[in-house]
C-alpha cells in the first residue's frame, strides 16, 4: 500500500509539471507566428524539432499540406538537420 502511495503521489507531481505553462510559453516565445522553411532552420535546437514547431511548419508551408510532401521533407531535411545538430 505505501508503495502504491508513492506511486500516486509521483504521478500527481508528474501531471502538475507537464501541465505547467511556463514551459509552453518559453517555447511560444521562440517560435514566430508564421513559420517559414528558412525561419524554422533559424531556430534553436530545443524548439526547432518540437512536435508543435513542427505541425506549425507544416501548417505554415503550403506545399506541405500533402502527406507525401511532408514525409519527403521531413526524412530529407528534418531528420538530416536533427542528427547534424545532436552530434555537435
Amino acid at each position: 500500500m505505501r508503495a502504491f502511495s508513492y506511486w500516486m503521489l509521483c504521478m500527481v507531481l508528474l501531471s502538475i509539471l507537464a501541465c505547467s505553462p511556463v514551459a509552453k510559453e518559453t517555447a511560444k516565445q521562440e517560435v514566430p507566428e508564421s513559420l517559414t522553411v528558412e525561419s524554422w532552420e533559424q531556430l534553436p535546437t530545443s524548439v526547432k524539432f518540437d512536435g508543435a514547431t513542427l505541425e506549425q511548419l507544416r501548417a505554415d508551408v503550403k506545399r506541405f499540406h500533402s502527406q507525401r510532401t511532408w514525409l519527403k521533407f521531413y526524412k530529407e531535411v528534418v531528420r538530416k538537420a536533427e542528427q547534424e545538430e545532436t552530434q555537435r
